[in-house]
């Protein structure tokens, strides 16, 4: 009697506030921390690198016979921890993530989400991809990482989670959904406080319509000293006017002003995936 087979592990990487990968739902131990660097280099690459590229990025090394053995060293340990040898394939000397791998991470699910949300045919389904998207966000790609390598991955799923914050945004503005509005535009804020003024605009608009004018007016306060700590310039003219509008005491609703979608397409439209 042929014995049942058993189904693989489950694997999981975390990327989205932490870097962790599971097994079956249990952390996975890594022999070595250089196996664990080269996952999440090659994470951060999903179209691969060179062997030099990896050496000098990850450890500083020219691309010598002992940096090599290094580097299939680290290899080795790779494979045999995740319990795939398939792990990582060799392409024309690129080193590239299995597909399955990437597949299983949380960006597939933010990426795979916001695609979804651009190509549903009614609000309720680009509502429910976007929510799908974000449910997998919790903080900054890969955070524990200090190095330049990973700055234009984290830029990239930086901007696509404040995109999808900003779209479900948008989505509640256009149903009057102002609580909701307010809290998603917040978290897009939150995430990325360089965000375009347009969007503080709004915020300080909703917040005058659901918490009151002195919150509308502290977040403008707090975005001007921003501006002139971080970036050393001013808020728009239409930014103090509508502030003074606010301060005034006068209830100004942005979309119902603007009456367009033009936020919600934006947001739903973005740069490729590094």
């Amino acid at each position: 009697m042929t014995s049942p087979r058993l189904a693989p592990p489950a694997l999981h990487l975390r990327t989205l506030g932490d870097a962790l990968v599971t097994v079956n739902g249990q952390p996975l131990s890594w022999p070595a921390r250089s196996a664990e660097e080269l996952l999440w280099y090659l994470h951060a690459h999903p179209n691969g690198a060179y062997r030099a590229e990896l050496l000098a990025d990850l450890w500083g090394l020219d691309d010598t016979p002992a940096a090599a053995n290094r580097f299939r060293v680290a290899l080795h340990r790779l494979r045999a921890t995740l319990g795939r040898p398939d792990a990582v394939a060799e392409v024309r000397g690129r080193y590239l993530l299995h597909p399955d791998l990437l597949a299983a991470s949380d960006t597939a699910i933010l990426q795979g989400g916001m695609e979804a949300a651009a190509h549903a045919k009614d609000d309720a389904g680009r509502e429910e991809a976007l929510r799908r998207a974000l449910s997998c966000v919790d903080g900054e790609y890969l955070p524990q990482i200090r190095a330049e390598w990973v700055e234009e991955a984290r830029l990239y799923w930086r901007s696509l989670r404040v995109r999808a914050y900003v779209a479900l945004s948008t989505l509640h503005c256009l149903r009057r959904e102002c609580p909701l509005a307010v809290q998603a535009l917040g978290q897009a804020v939150g995430a990325d406080p360089y965000l375009g003024e347009d969007h503080h605009q709004r915020l300080m608009a909703c917040l005058t319509q659901t918490r009151g004018r002195f919150e509308a007016v502290e977040h403008y306060r707090r975005y001007r000293r921003f501006l002139r700590d971080e970036v050393g310039d001013t808020p728009m003219p239409d930014t103090v006017l509508l502030a003074e509008r606010l301060k005034a005491g006068e209830l100004v609703c942005r979309e119902a002003e603007q009456q367009h979608r033009a936020p919600l397409l934006t947001a739903l439209r973005g740069p490729k995936e590094p």
